[in-house]
């Protein structure tokens, strides 16, 4: 009974509650330093905080290595970089193994090497990150279920997001910009991938050629709620059985249009101005083009008579 010495009673009772916690909660895992170019991160559910800036440069190796699943690992506002630069090796700055899952990256910048971070494992997440100046790839991405969220993707010598031989990937509020060839590349027989609300700016230019979004090989996958502006192309469709949704293009080449390749396709609800060509399709009647706002038009290379008219809508 607690009665006379109730604050007594009550301290002792919140004594004992305290150890009974102490006895049967397991203590947080402690974060594992990342201190050292070329490190491997292996141990299963492992947590891990770079705490230095590392530069690689000269190694001709990867940056970081992560082979065990449901590993964290957060750079802490650190930057991992190296200047070496050649495509016959495999020279990434933070290298997901395949055969894993569950890894999650975020917090720090990645700069150079031939592909910043190679994510070949599933169901894992990068946010957060900036990913800049890559020899080829910004990010690569493969496997399945796999997450790239609020990122700036920039300054690849070739494409900032490549999707291949990947499903179920979503790209979602990215600024992906400024890259060689292609904002974000679908290929290697990439199936229902998601690329939605992301700023993808001025891709293309440095190579004349494709531009913010290109779908090269692989069906199911949607393209939505993106703002491209000033891409050399804004979005690209070689190959069928793709959704363009939603989309806002704007001061490319070409905004939205599909090859003969890549019909049948869906392009609906986009708003496209000031490309020289708003929209185009390569095979009229084969493709479903519906409620989208734009002024010019093509069809396998002729004009299709603009809003209203034809087969482009």
């Amino acid at each position: 009974m607690c009665n006379k010495i109730q604050s007594k009673c009550l301290t002792s009772t919140l004594f004992g509650l305290a150890a009974v916690l102490l006895l049967t909660v397991a203590p947080a895992r402690a974060l594992t330093p990342v201190t050292a170019c070329g490190q491997t991160l292996d141990v299963p559910g492992g947590k891990y905080i770079l705490t230095v800036d590392l530069d690689c440069s000269g190694t001709l190796a990867n940056g970081i290595n992560i082979t065990a699943s449901s590993v964290f690992f957060h750079l802490a506002g650190h930057t991992i970089s190296s200047t070496d630069c050649d495509p016959s090796k495999g020279i990434g700055g933070i290298v997901v193994s395949g055969g894993i899952s569950g890894v999650r990256i975020d917090g720090g910048t990645v700069r150079g090497f031939n592909d910043g971070v190679v994510l070949y494992s599933s169901s894992s997440r990068m946010s957060g990150m900036t990913v800049t100046n890559a020899c080829v790839f910004g990010i690569a991405v493969s496997g399945q279920n796999n997450r790239v969220d609020t990122s700036v993707v920039t300054l690849s010598g070739l494409d900032g997001i490549g999707i291949g031989a990947a499903s179920g990937t979503y790209i979602v509020s990215n600024d992906i910009s400024g890259n060689a060839r292609v904002g974000v590349d679908i290929s290697n027989f990439s199936n229902n991938n998601f690329v939605m609300n992301n700023i993808i700016n001025s891709n293309g230019i440095l190579d004349g050629e494709q531009g913010g979004v290109a779908i090269f090989n692989g069906t199911n996958n949607l393209v939505a709620n993106n703002a491209l502006n000033n891409n050399f192309n804004g979005i690209e469709i070689e190959s069928p059985g793709n959704l363009v949704r939603g989309n806002t293009v704007n001061g490319s080449h070409t905004g939205i249009f599909i090859t003969t390749v890549g019909s049948p396709s869906t392009v609906k609800y986009n708003t496209v101005l000031g490309s020289i060509t708003d929209m185009s399709d390569d095979t009229c009647g084969v493709n479903t083009w519906r409620n989208n706002t734009f002024q010019t038009d093509l069809v396998a290379g002729v004009s299709d008579g603009g809003p209203g008219t034809g087969c482009i809508r």
